[in-house]
C-alpha cells in the first residue's frame, strides 16, 4: 500500500532504484496555447546549490540518453551522449530522441512532452533513479516543474488540477500500485514553477519529503535558487 505524503511530511525511502511519475490536468479552456510543463531535478551540496551544471537534469541538458518511444526503451548500447555533437542546433529532435541525465547516469530525466499529448493516460513525464550511483557529494535532489513561456503565454498552476508526484519500484507503475504519493492541493495560482519533492540523506539513508514549495518564476527562478 501507498504512503501517501502531505505537505512538509518526510519518510525514510526503502527503495534505491525506482521511478519518479509526475502529473497533471489542464482545465479545459484555460489558454488558447498547449501547457508545455517540464521536469529538472537539481542535485544539491552541502551549500545547498547544484555541484555543477551538469547536475541539473531537465529537458535541455547537454548529456543524454539515446532512446526509442516507439519501443519505449534505451537505444544500446546505452551511453551517455553530447547532445550538441549529436543533433547540432535540433534541440527539438533532441528532446523527442533522448533523455537528459547526469554524468553518474544517477537521474535520469523524461523525454518532453512538450503539449501533454505523448503520455495522456498515465504520467505526464517520469524520471529514472538509481540511489546507489548518486555522488557521495550531493545531499538533496529536488525534483520540480516549471511552465515552459509562462509569461508569455500568461499561464500559471492555478490553471492546472490534480497535481500530483508518486514513487514506485520498476513494475508497480499502474496507477495506485506506487509506493509513495503526495498530492498538491494547495492554490497555486499566482505560481508558475513548484518544488514537487526532494529527496535527502539523513543519518545514512535516504527520506523523501513532499515540498509543494511554489514559486511565482518559473524554471530561471529555480535556477537563480540553486545554481
Amino acid at each position: 500500500m501507498a504512503v501517501n505524503l502531505v505537505k512538509g511530511q518526510n519518510t525514510v525511502l526503502d527503495m534505491n532504484l525506482f521511478h519518479v511519475g509526475l502529473g497533471w490536468d489542464v482545465n479545459e479552456g484555460a489558454s488558447p496555447y498547449d501547457f508545455d510543463l517540464d521536469v529538472a531535478a537539481f542535485m544539491i551540496g552541502s551549500n545547498k546549490k547544484t555541484i555543477g551544471d551538469d547536475y541539473l537534469v531537465f529537458y535541455n541538458s547537454e548529456k543524454r540518453l539515446k532512446f526509442d518511444t516507439n519501443k519505449n526503451k534505451f537505444v544500446d548500447p546505452v551511453a551517455i551522449v553530447n547532445g550538441s555533437t549529436v543533433w547540432g542546433i535540433d534541440n527539438d529532435a533532441m528532446r523527442k530522441e533522448s533523455r537528459p541525465t547526469d554524468p553518474e547516469m544517477s537521474v535520469v530525466g523524461s523525454i518532453d512532452d512538450e503539449d501533454g499529448q505523448t503520455s495522456e493516460d498515465g504520467d505526464d513525464e517520469t524520471m529514472d533513479i538509481n540511489l546507489d550511483k548518486v555522488r557521495p557529494d550531493i545531499q538533496e535532489i529536488i525534483i520540480t516543474v516549471s511552465i515552459y513561456k509562462w509569461k508569455e503565454r500568461k499561464q500559471n498552476f492555478g490553471q492546472v488540477e490534480r497535481a500530483y508526484v508518486r514513487l514506485y519500484k520498476p513494475g508497480n507503475e499502474g496507477d495506485g500500485k506506487e509506493d509513495y504519493r503526495y498530492d498538491l492541493t494547495e492554490d497555486f495560482s499566482t505560481s508558475a514553477s513548484i518544488e514537487f519533492c526532494r529527496l535527502y540523506r539523513h543519518n545514512g539513508s535516504w527520506k523523501v519529503q513532499a515540498t509543494g514549495l511554489a514559486h511565482n518564476g518559473g524554471l530561471e527562478e529555480l535556477v537563480s535558487k540553486y545554481m
